[in-house]
């Protein structure tokens, strides 16, 4: 698989696997987004208290399990009891729905004897889906946790993944971290990054685009908006473009605001709604193909 990244546009994320359309960060809904037709997971990983690199979105297991606690003080053998579709309800439009009546929970009850309605490990998933891009959120930092982005590297080379995955953070030490580790896998632009680049564009597009050339960085990945600014503009992506940098924008689940941002330059669309996105990648012929 080519390493350029602007030639794979437009990569399909399912965020969280797909939140809306099944249980969060489950094999199960992953394994749905990439039938849909998507290209990409958007994943987030923890680390637990023996040091197992899992997937999870938030920080507790409570929004979306059958458990409570926090991952980095809970071990693998405690999170791998739980049940991770437990508050999920088919066509709700909600990630998690608490209170919903009796029969309402199709898949609450078959973890963890169905490990893909379980909780995750990072390994699992690359061994799973071989061939999908894999966006990975660094989320937990000192001292909340101890560092983990050694491990992270470590588990990409493992299964030698590093054409396919990207690591990214909202913490700039996170991905100099993992720059410093291994200069091959992907990095996406940190916090700090896109703020220079931002304001840097508004004063000198050449400046923003020497600075961004000047980066090992290989993608921007931005909201739409941060707060009433504007980031996903069609004069951003064009200097993206023009450093070599790909875009990617999240986390849209609006079908004309997909439409709008692929037509618009974004080489890559993060969605809670991955059979959605994938309908509409295919009816502009712009989706990435796993094959």
């Amino acid at each position: 698989m080519s390493r350029d990244w602007l030639s794979r546009r437009v990569i399909g994320y399912a965020h969280q696997g797909g939140a809306l359309e099944g249980p969060s960060s489950t094999l199960w809904a992953m394994s749905r987004a990439l039938e849909a037709g998507l290209g990409g997971l958007e994943l987030d990983l923890h680390r637990t208290r023996d040091g197992v690199l899992v997937v999870m979105h938030d920080e507790s297991v409570d929004r979306t399990s059958s458990g409570e606690g926090l991952v980095a003080q809970l071990t693998w053998d405690e999170l791998g009891q739980l049940d991770n579709a437990y508050w999920f309800v088919p066509g709700s439009g909600e990630a998690i729905t608490v209170g919903a009546g009796p029969g309402s929970y199709p898949y609450r009850g078959r973890a963890p004897r169905d490990r893909t309605l379980g909780i995750a490990r990072f390994s699992e998933v690359l061994e799973f889906f071989p061939k999908a891009i894999i966006n990975v959120d660094i989320k937990q930092a000192p001292p909340n946790a101890e560092p983990y982005e050694a491990q992270v590297v470590e588990e990409i080379l493992a299964a030698r993944a590093e054409d396919r995955v990207m690591v990214a953070s909202f913490r700039d030490s996170s991905l100099f971290a993992v720059r410093k580790l291994n200069s091959v896998i992907a990095t996406s632009a940190g916090p700090g990054e896109v703020s220079e680049f931002y304001f840097a564009l508004v004063s000198s597009p050449a400046s923003a685009v020497a600075m961004a050339k000047s980066l090992p960085f290989v993608a921007f990945q931005i909201p739409r908006y941060y707060g009433e600014i504007e980031l996903a503009t069609e004069e951003f992506m064009e200097a993206a473009h023009q450093a070599g940098k790909a875009v990617h924008v999240w986390t849209v689940n609006d079908e004309r605001e997909m439409k709008a941002l692929v037509k618009r330059g974004a080489d890559g669309i993060v969605s809670d709604r991955p059979s959605v996105l994938a309908s509409v990648l295919k009816g502009l012929d712009c989706g990435f193909s796993l094959s």
